[in-house]
């Protein structure tokens, strides 16, 4: 059964992600989304009845806001997919790991705020501890997206990587099968040769994995890549960004790179994070 899981605190912001979700859930014909909200962990002794009261209080006001929340969806979703929602205290990337194990997760979703610093801060971090540790594609939902079906992505891609290639893949059929996607591949000109005379084994594997997309190539620089990006995709009215981590060692992988950080907080189109197949 295909799962979205969609990470919740009833921000605005939160609540457009979860839009955008059912919205993407009718596209790919998702067959559950599972709404999930981490309950405010209570720092006192856990059997003194006032903590196991307020503990109580707590759950009802967020099964409350679950079951609101589930009213504004089903309108947007599709008629055969099931709205499923939960609450629990505990550590956010540890719940969310479990959860993907246990409801077979596809993807996860989450939004991002576009007001003040300060809550582009606290969302923003908690944005990037999930995608440090999730085990499953993390798509990030800028307050601004427009809640439209995805129809153009663009994606920077090692030319010399089929396995880079093989994650896009990977990311796109499920897209591909159902709809007609436009697919744009970034990628820096390597040593100042332009992408057209790029003749060898690996780039003849990579674009016989993404051939079945029809992809169009351009080039980009290395001077501000993140800028780069989001320019290419404003102009050509991109409605996916999908960045590719790749695969790092154990000291690497505390760290997400200054790419991707950068990407999940100033984008304004969403973002699908995936590691590297």
């Amino acid at each position: 059964m295909k799962t979205l899981l969609v990470l919740t605190d009833f921000s605005d912001a939160a609540t457009h992600a979860a839009k955008y979700a059912a919205i993407l859930a009718k596209q790919l014909k998702i067959a559950r989304i599972l709404l999930f909200n981490k309950l405010p962990s209570i720092t006192s002794i856990p059997s003194s009845p006032l903590v196991v009261n307020k503990t109580h209080e707590t759950k009802e006001e967020s099964m409350t806001h679950l079951k609101r929340l589930v009213n504004e969806l089903k309108f947007l979703k599709h008629t055969d997919t099931e709205l499923t929602y939960l609450a629990k205290e505990g550590d956010l990337d540890e719940l969310t790991n479990d959860l993907i194990n246990k409801y077979q997760v596809d993807y996860v979703v989450m939004g991002l705020t576009g007001k003040s610093k300060l809550e582009q801060t606290l969302i923003g971090s908690n944005t990037i501890k999930i995608a440090k540790t999730v085990n499953r594609p993390l798509l990030i939902v800028p307050e601004s997206a427009k809640l439209t079906p995805i129809t153009k992505i663009a994606s920077v891609i090692d030319l010399q990587d089929p396995k880079q290639a093989q994650t896009i893949t990977n990311l796109l059929n499920p897209l591909h099968f159902h709809n007609h996607l436009e697919l744009y591949v970034l990628s820096h000109e390597s040593e100042g040769i332009p992408l057209q005379t790029l003749h060898n084994h690996n780039f003849t594997a990579v674009k016989e994995k993404i051939s079945r997309y029809n992809p169009k190539y351009y080039a980009i620089s290395e001077i501000d890549i993140v800028r780069e990006i989001l320019e290419f995709s404003k102009s050509h009215d991109i409605s996916l960004i999908v960045h590719i981590e790749k695969k790092r060692n154990f000291f690497e992988s505390l760290f997400l790179t200054d790419i991707t950080e950068r990407m999940a907080y100033v984008t304004h189109i969403p973002l699908l994070l995936a590691k590297q197949a």
